[in-house]
């Protein structure tokens, strides 16, 4: 599943598939935007890590 950005009611985020964990970002901070990047990856090399195949 891909990262992709997204906005909700807190902000901008990051999400890695559909249902996983929203990490917000402040609009217009290039290193929050990466980082909330970062952390979205991060959680896709984790679920693939402990078995998922999708």
């Amino acid at each position: 599943m891909p990262v992709h950005r997204g906005k909700d009611s807190k902000g901008p985020y990051y999400q890695w598939g559909d249902s996983g964990k929203r990490y917000h970002y402040k609009s217009g901070d290039k290193s929050s935007r990466e980082r909330a990047k970062d952390q979205a990856q991060g959680q896709g090399r984790a679920a693939r890590a402990h078995g998922y195949k999708g």
